[in-house]
């Protein structure tokens, strides 16, 4: 799935939540309102509130584990 020219990613989301996430094995995108990261088996991401989608590009799967706190 992808976002027509200018526009959101169609997926993205905001969580009340502090979360946590660890790539167990595979690789996968992390896309803020600003910005794309690869990530990769080993990686951790650690946020909160952030508006942010995924986008799993390679021909595998990828497996994370997710932790996440309420944070209202």
């Amino acid at each position: 799935m992808e976002a027509p020219a200018g526009q959101p990613h169609p997926l993205m989301h905001q969580t009340k939540s502090l979360d946590y996430i660890i790539i167990l094995s595979g690789e996968i995108f992390l896309i803020t309102d600003t910005d794309e990261t690869l990530l990769q088996a080993g990686d951790i991401v650690i946020q909160t509130g952030t508006n942010h989608t995924w986008s799993n590009r390679s021909n595998e799967n990828c497996i994370q584990l997710a932790v996440l706190i309420d944070a209202e």
